[in-house]
């Protein structure tokens, strides 16, 4: 749920960036983070400065300007799949108001996508959230891969909702700011739609 700051004006939004290992969350932050300008972007704060997956998370704050008299601001989390520490998975998904699933072109990842976004659902759900009623965007990443799964079988294994969708390769800096657009979209209609 958004946070709002009657004495400093500022809403907050949670944002976070999920899918299976390898996928390109941690790849879409740095991407957003050197796309963005200083005004935009307040930092990136990794806990985890080793090669290879991210054991914790990362995150970045990003201020969508301001509506009315308050400032916007998104607080963007990756959430590594199967974490040491479920505390910290706990944390991250706590009021949470929307949700960019991060898939794996490749086709041997179908699987571990199929297998994360149940999970997500079920953690959702586990919150009392509705994956259903969130802001919500299905990235496809790794497009540029030599065996990329067609993207008409990816639509129809991952996104049965119909959410906002966009394909990307986020090493390359390709989709992820299109991605963040449409996320920022369905937070601010969401609300929008509260008040």
């Amino acid at each position: 749920m958004a946070f709002t700051n009657f004495d400093t004006k500022e809403i907050n939004c949670k944002v976070i960036y999920v899918g299976p290992a390898g996928a390109g969350k941690t790849a879409n932050l740095r991407s957003i983070y050197t796309s963005t300008s200083s005004e935009i972007r307040s930092g990136l704060l990794e806990l985890s400065e080793q090669e290879g997956p991210t054991r914790f998370f990362d995150f970045l704050p990003v201020s969508l300007g301001h509506v009315r008299d308050f400032h916007v601001k998104l607080h963007i989390f990756t959430m590594p799949r199967n974490t040491f520490f479920e505390s910290v998975s706990d944390i991250i998904l706590r009021g949470v108001d929307g949700y960019v699933f991060v898939a794996d072109s490749r086709v041997e990842s179908m699987a571990d996508n199929i297998e994360s976004l149940l999970e997500l659902k079920k953690l959702l759900a586990d919150f009392g959230m509705n994956p259903s009623e969130m802001p919500r965007v299905i990235q496809y990443n790794k497009r540029d891969v030599k065996d990329a799964v067609p993207l008409e079988i990816m639509r129809q294994e991952l996104n049965r909702m119909s959410s906002p969708e966009q394909e990307a390769i986020a090493i390359q800096s390709i989709g992820t700011m299109e991605t963040l657009q449409l996320m920022a979209e369905g937070v601010l209609k969401k609300l929008a739609s509260q008040k």
